[in-house]
C-alpha cells in the first residue's frame, strides 16, 4: 500500500544539522511514511550520515546524485515517491514532532489539496514568525489562497503539504540549477490547484544558514534569478487577472553593495526602471528598453 507521506529530504553539505532534520522526522507521531533523501553529490560526510540512518530505519530510502541543485534534488526525489501527499523537508531545517500527522489529517478531513502550517525563521540571536496560523480555515478562491499563504513575499513550499495526484496532474516540476526555484511552483500550487487548509499548532523551523545558497553572497547569476522568478510571477498574476500590490510589481533587477551594505537598487515596474539609493531615494529613471 502506498504510505500517507513522502517525505523528500534534498541534501547537500549539511553535516552539522542533517541529524536533528532526520531526527525530527523520523520521530513523527504518523508512522506510515516514507522519507526520500537526496544526496546531491555533497562533498562532506552527509551521505554517511544518510546511510546509518537508513540502517537503522526501513522507511528511509537515500538516493545518489551528481550536484543538479536543489530543485534537481527535489524532482529526483518526487520521481521516487509513492505517498498520498509530498512534503518537502530543507536538511538543515526541522518539523514538530505532530507535523506530519495534523497536516495529513486536516488534508483528509478537508479535501484539500494543500495543507499549511506556521514556519519559524530560527537565527542564531532571535527568532521571527514568517507566518503564523492560529486557526484552521479552508480556503478555495485563488486571491484568498494567496494572500492566506502570504504569497508575496513568501514563497515557500516546505511548509505545506500537497497532495501528489495534484502534483502530477500539474505536471509541476521545480526549475535545475537556479536559486528561487520555489516561486513559480508556489505560485502554480495556489493558482491552479485545489483548496488550501491551515494547520495550528504545528510549526515548521526553518534555520536561516549563512552558507545556504539564497543567505551566502549574491552573485551576479543569484541577482538574475532572483530578477526572473519575481518577473514571471508578476507576469503570471496580470495574465491570470489577479490582483497584487503595486509594491510587489517594483522588481530588483539588481543590486549594487559595498563593504556589505546594499547603497543601490535597480528596481524595474512595467517598462520603467529606477535606481534607488538605499531603496529609499529615487535618483534616475529609465525605460527599460533603453538599458
Amino acid at each position: 500500500m502506498e504510505p500517507k507521506i513522502s517525505v523528500i529530504i534534498p541534501v547537500y553539505n549539511v553535516e552539522p544539522f542533517l541529524a536533528r532534520c532526520l531526527d525530527s522526522v523520523v520521530g513523527q507521531t504518523l508512522r506510515d511514511i516514507e522519507i526520500i533523501c537526496v544526496d546531491d553529490g555533497s562533498p562532506d560526510r552527509s551521505i554517511d550520515i544518510l546511510n546509518r540512518y537508513a540502517a537503522e530505519d526501513a522507511r528511509i530510502r537515500v538516493i545518489s546524485q551528481e550536484n543538479r541543485g536543489l530543485g534537481g534534488a527535489r524532482n529526483r526525489g518526487f520521481d521516487a515517491a509513492a505517498g498520498e501527499f509530498v512534503l518537502y523537508v530543507d536538511s538543515d531545517d526541522w518539523i514538530d514532532v505532530a507535523y506530519c500527522e495534523r497536516l495529513y489529517e486536516a488534508a483528509r478531513e478537508t479535501g484539500a489539496d494543500v495543507a499549511c502550517a506556521s514556519m519559524l525563521k530560527i537565527r542564531p540571536s532571535y527568532s521571527k514568525w514568517t507566518i503564523r496560523y492560529t486557526e484552521r480555515q479552508v480556503v478555495a478562491g485563488t486571491q484568498e489562497k494567496f494572500r492566506l499563504c502570504r504569497c508575496p513575499p513568501d514563497f515557500y513550499v516546505m511548509n505545506k503539504l500537497l497532495r501528489r495526484e495534484m502534483l502530477l496532474r500539474l505536471g509541476l516540476r521545480f526549475r535545475e540549477r537556479v536559486c528561487y526555484e520555489d516561486v513559480e511552483y508556489t505560485m502554480r500550487v495556489l493558482c491552479e490547484g485545489g483548496d488550501v487548509v491551515t494547520v495550528p499548532g504545528v510549526v515548521y523551523r526553518y534555520a536561516v544558514n549563512a552558507t545556504s545558497i539564497t543567505k551566502s553572497r549574491q552573485t551576479p547569476k543569484k541577482q538574475q534569478d532572483k530578477y526572473l522568478a519575481h518577473k514571471a510571477f508578476v507576469d503570471y498574476m496580470a495574465a491570470h487577472g489577479l490582483h497584487l500590490d503595486a509594491r510587489f510589481r517594483h522588481i530588483t533587477r539588481r543590486t549594487y553593495d559595498r563593504w556589505g551594505i546594499t547603497w543601490l537598487k535597480l528596481k524595474e515596474c512595467g517598462d520603467r526602471q529606477t535606481f534607488r539609493l538605499f531603496d529609499l531615494i529615487p535618483v534616475w529613471r529609465r525605460r527599460a528598453a533603453d538599458k
